[in-house]
């Protein structure tokens, strides 16, 4: 009997908006599925791992296993259901996460611009500070404002990368 050794999975670190819509594809997929009664997890025809496991696989997320096929017959169709529910609460998950980060960045941004400090560049150094990390890690845009030293941007930048969060955080759902 050989003995496989599995590895702790890999968590996948993809922007919260396209691993949302990521999600929501397989739970498309896994209905489509559902409407045909074909197998998940492997594949019905050569029982090999498919797209499905290896998504949830590479998030560490549970995942039950269908088939009926050839005579082997593994788990139940009860599993549809159960791995939809499964990335819903991922979903929800994600966007609960981040709505936090986000409505404290929002917060943030508020108490910045009630004081007059510089977003983008520390008004001090003028090295790049995390509003800049945090918009990049969501591929949005950002406004900088600094005044001091140096002349950077309008007054305006704080409303605008308010503005920027509450519509991301629309988009989420």
């Amino acid at each position: 009997m050989a003995t496989v050794a599995l590895v702790r999975a890999q968590i996948v670190s993809l922007i919260p908006a396209q691993e949302i819509r990521a999600a929501q594809e397989k739970i498309n997929g896994i209905r489509d599925y559902q409407s045909r009664n074909w197998a998940i997890g492997l594949n019905g025809d050569n029982f090999e791992p498919d797209a499905f496991l290896g998504f949830f696989t590479q998030r560490g997320l549970a995942f039950k296993y269908y088939i009926n096929n050839k005579g082997v017959t593994v788990g139940s169709a009860s599993a549809y259901g159960d791995n939809i529910a499964t990335l819903e609460r991922y979903v929800n998950n994600i966007r609960a996460e981040e709505h936090t980060a986000v409505e404290s960045t929002i917060n943030e941004l508020a108490a910045y611009k009630s004081n007059s400090w510089a977003i983008g560049l520390n008004g001090d150094t003028l090295q790049p500070d995390g509003f800049n990390s945090f918009f990049a890690a969501r591929e949005l845009p950002f406004k900088p404002f600094v005044r001091g030293r140096v002349s950077i941007g309008n007054e305006s930048a704080y409303d605008e990368n308010i503005a920027t969060l509450r519509n991301y955080l629309n988009s989420l759902g």
